[in-house]
């Protein structure tokens, strides 16, 4: 049985490595281009999107699987934690709403939207004001995006890996 310590043990060091590998993923988005593959330059969806936009976003979805994965794997399964299908599914969909949260309030509403550090190349487009209509517009797709990335995760961890 996992002890509310354990899992707020967990929760702290798995964000803490999922936002060093969200900000270095961002930072390589940005300063490739691939962003721009499924976004305008003011940072919002395009409607029209090209196959490459749609390969980028699969592929960040699938990261974010793996990561949950890996969190489980090592977190949890390496270390012989033993947690129930629905626990291992509230860790998970809570370790993405940090990962979430960080992403929105930190990523795009500070860093893109406040600070817009030459390094990211940002597109003079993306500022303030279209950070605030993505961020509305994401809350609710992300939450909903989490539910079923935490669900997927928490079957292949619990099924698969053990």
């Amino acid at each position: 049985m996992m002890s509310v310590k354990d899992a707020l043990a967990y929760l702290a060091i798995w964000s803490l490595i999922g936002a060093v590998l969200f900000s270095l993923f961002v930072v390589f988005v940005f300063r490739s281009g691939v962003v721009y593959a499924s976004r305008k330059k003011d940072g919002t969806l395009k409607e029209e999107m090209p196959l490459r936009g749609y390969v980028a976003m699969f592929s960040t979805l699938l990261a974010i699987v793996g990561f949950l994965i890996t969190a489980n794997y090592l977190g949890l399964a390496r270390k012989h934690v033993s947690v129930g299908f629905g626990t291992l599914f509230v860790l998970n969909l809570t370790l993405y709403l940090i990962l979430f949260v960080f992403d929105t309030v930190f990523i795009d509403g500070f860093v893109l939207g406040y600070w817009r550090p030459e390094f990211l190349h940002l597109s003079e487009d993306m500022g303030r004001e279209s950070m605030k209509e993505h961020i509305t517009r994401s809350i609710p797709v992300g939450i909903l995006f989490g539910l079923v990335l935490a669900g997927l995760s928490t079957a292949i961890s619990y099924f698969m890996v053990g």
